[in-house]
């Protein structure tokens, strides 16, 4: 079990390197397809959506003052095997590629790549909309 108070949920909840990597890789597919208009929303059903991205993201910085015990190694004694191991919990807390913050940094961009696409996908709809409006009134005003 985690030592870090109000980790042990993430911990539970196998949010891990790879796991996060294939989510953001999806992610940024939709992220293109948004660009491209390659789907729409209607911005009726974006808000919940994008609130509770939203509340992720609150709910993961609040969790960063938590985390920042990961980047000091643990006293584990003064004898050089202690210094190694808690050099090792270190850099697997906090410093290096895989390591808790950076898989907690690699989710927050994930939500905000999400919330990006649902806020382009929206963009695009609502776009969409207005050109249709406005070709129906160009139509209309031509007649």
């Amino acid at each position: 079990m985690s030592t870090v108070p109000g980790t042990d949920a993430l911990a539970a909840g196998g949010l891990d390197a790879k796991g996060v990597a294939e989510a953001a890789t999806q992610t940024r597919k939709l992220v293109d397809s948004a660009k491209s208009g390659g789907f729409t929303i209607d911005g009726d059903a974006l808000g919940d959506l994008r609130k509770a991205l939203t509340d992720m993201v609150t709910r993961l910085e609040g969790l960063r003052p938590k985390t920042q015990v990961l980047a000091s190694p643990p006293q584990l004694g003064s004898h050089p095997y202690g210094h190694i191991v808690a050099e090792h919990d270190r850099k697997s807390g906090a410093d290096t590629a895989g390591s808790a913050t950076d898989v907690l940094d690699q989710f927050g961009r994930l939500l905000r790549e999400a919330d990006e696409a649902l806020a382009r996908a929206a963009g695009v709809y609502t776009e969409n909309e207005d050109q249709a409006i406005d070709t129906h009134r160009t139509v209309k005003g031509a007649e």
